[in-house]
């Protein structure tokens, strides 16, 4: 079996406490982020593509990233934080709230906070529910939801 490499500030789950408060660094949502998505996932829909149909069409006056981009940009901020780097072991559940558009040319950050830890003595991990908050340079919420982590417990 190969030897478990554990990130520097990986943490196990017996380390996480109900309410623990998380910050990611700034990313800033571009263009070139939206029309690699579009891409790669097959989102096409001019609303994200099209300039001239958005800024007829959209409420937001013009092209916007697909959600999902902005999810998946926020999942690599929290991925840099390092938190489940080697302890992670999967995640179980997701849940999504579209709140405000971001939009492109947008710094957002991600909040995380433990709102619900849940050993299972069955298996060498236990679960953690993570509030996240996808946050605005402004202040604004633009996504909130919940994930469930999988996280392995310290070695015994």
């Amino acid at each position: 079996m190969a030897e478990m490499q554990i990130g520097p500030g990986a943490r196990w789950f017996e380390e996480f406490e109900i309410g623990d408060v998380f910050h990611t660094q700034g990313r800033t949502v571009t263009e070139t982020d939206s029309m690699l998505f579009a891409m790669f996932s097959g989102d096409m829909n001019p609303i994200h593509v099209d300039e001239e149909f958005a800024k007829a069409n959209s409420p937001f006056g013009g092209r916007i990233p697909q959600g999902f981009a902005v999810l998946s940009i926020a999942s690599g901020l929290q991925e840099r934080l390092g938190l489940f780097a080697g302890t992670g072991r999967g995640l179980g559940e997701q849940t999504i709230r579209y709140k405000r558009p971001v939009l492109i040319g947008d710094t957002i950050t991600v909040r995380l906070t433990v709102a619900k830890k849940t050993d299972r003595p069955d298996r060498d991990w236990g679960t953690i529910v993570l509030a996240y908050e996808i946050v605005k340079a402004d202040g604004t919420v633009a996504i909130e939801g919940t994930q469930t982590v999988l996280v392995a417990n310290r070695p015994t």
